[in-house]
């Protein structure tokens, strides 16, 4: 089992993002703010995947690799990351089980 669990749609999509930017990966922090304590931090890792990250901080993807903060891990530990679209629009769906509660927008979250 992942420590992270990366759907088909969310590997698209994020290897997309990858792609277009000629980049290494993609990488997810956590950070203090929101509304519930916390949110999600993404950003684009366009030169060399730093040495900080260990293959259990590291998620193949399609193209590249996705790269938790190793501070951040332990807030997103067994979470899922889809990509869903609907009539509101598309967006990167994440379903954290360590979220003991969740801001009614989706952006942030309290452990």
């Amino acid at each position: 089992m992942s420590l992270i669990t990366i759907t088909e749609g969310a590997n698209d999509h994020l290897s997309g993002i990858v792609k277009k930017h000629k980049a290494k990966g993609i990488m997810l922090g956590v950070k203090s703010g929101g509304c519930s304590g916390f949110t999600y931090e993404w950003s684009v890792l366009e030169n060399e995947i730093p040495d900080k990250f260990n293959t259990e901080d590291k998620f193949q993807l399609k193209n590249g690799y996705l790269c938790v903060q190793p501070e951040a891990m332990m807030y997103v530990i067994n979470t899922i990351i889809d990509f869903t679209s609907n009539i509101a629009g598309s967006y990167l769906k994440i379903v954290n089980p360590n979220a003991t509660s969740q801001c009614g927008c989706g952006e942030s979250f309290g452990v």
